[in-house]
């Protein structure tokens, strides 16, 4: 286990697993023709994952002084707290500027997923307008 792991991570870890399979979810019942939304409330969805977006960059900008700590000293164990520090912020598996990104990507991925179903949305109510008005002629 890594020091970022061990640092409390692991739980965002799985909270970016839980927002990839609700993403997954939605974009497989849009899929599947089981999911339309009316344009506005995808939009408003859309924009509000959006919002989370931009918050997470700000986290990351902070998060970014993570990766150099100072003033700890030149002893060993100062320098094992500053490399512990770093960790947490860059590991690959468990830090959290990744893990930032990660779920940043992972948000992006959800609001182009509320948009998909605002397209079927509109696609639906063109074909029904389209028989409407083949029915009525």
């Amino acid at each position: 286990m890594t020091s970022a792991e061990a640092g409390g991570f692991a739980a965002a870890k799985e909270g970016l697993k839980a927002v990839s399979a609700q993403t997954q979810s939605i974009n497989q019942s849009v899929g599947a023709g089981m999911l339309s939304l009316d344009p506005e409330v995808a939009e408003k969805a859309a924009k509000r994952v959006e919002e989370e977006i931009e918050a997470l960059q700000g986290l990351y900008s902070r998060a970014l002084a993570l990766q150099r700590v100072k003033g700890l000293g030149d002893y060993p164990d100062g320098q094992q707290l500053a490399k512990r520090f770093q960790d947490k912020a860059v590991d690959a598996e468990a830090g959290a500027l990744p893990l930032i990104r990660l779920l940043q990507g992972e948000l992006v991925k959800q609001a182009e997923a509320f948009r998909g179903a605002a397209r079927d949305y509109r696609s639906i109510d063109d074909q029904n307008a389209d028989d409407l008005s083949r029915g009525i002629q």
